[in-house]
């Protein structure tokens, strides 16, 4: 498997990987209209693209079967979206893609990479906190505090989200 940098030509491809992946929230009470709610659109990996912050997963065929948006906010790069289709899921493909985006952070001197997720999805809060991203104290007035109301306001019930971050090796945390 080939993870890359996305291209603008990729940006077309990726609503319906998303769509793929989020087929696993039908089984999931609660939260099976997940699976039938709107993907990130083709303008939004197109920005992120531009500011080479979007990877793919490619397979040896050619076809694209994952991606992962990021975008940075000062010393931070935050994901957005990870999503593997269903038929490529449990080989290590969102691993690898996590393992891109950490390798930018480090390679920028950022200080570490957050997102948001479900606490209680065993391929959600447990599986990033495998690949070393912990919960985070959010602060009201903190950028991921606007991120989890978002989301709540969109549908998600907060109670079940939490932030994460994973801090660089070797850069020093700065207080907020």
């Amino acid at each position: 498997m080939l993870i890359r940098p996305a291209h603008p030509a990729d940006a077309a491809l990726l609503p319906a990987i998303e769509t793929s992946a989020g087929v696993l929230f039908r089984s999931v009470p609660g939260l099976e209209w997940i699976a039938d709610d709107d993907v990130l659109p083709e303008a939004t990996h197109l920005r992120l693209i531009a500011q080479q912050t979007v990877w793919v997963a490619q397979s040896e065929s050619g076809r694209l079967c994952g991606f992962l948006d990021a975008e940075r906010f000062g010393d931070e790069l935050h994901i957005w979206e990870l999503a593997v289709d269903a038929g490529h899921q449990r080989m290590g493909i969102g691993k690898q893609l996590v393992g891109a985006a950490c390798q930018h952070a480090v390679a920028l001197n950022l200080s570490g990479v957050t997102l948001t997720t479900f606490r209680d999805l065993p391929w959600n809060a447990p599986w990033y906190a495998g690949l070393g991203f912990l919960p985070e104290d959010v602060l009201p007035d903190s950028r991921l505090a606007g991120v989890l109301q978002d989301e709540a306001g969109h549908g998600l019930p907060a109670q079940r989200r939490v932030a994460m971050r994973w801090p660089a090796p070797g850069v020093a945390r700065q207080a907020k």
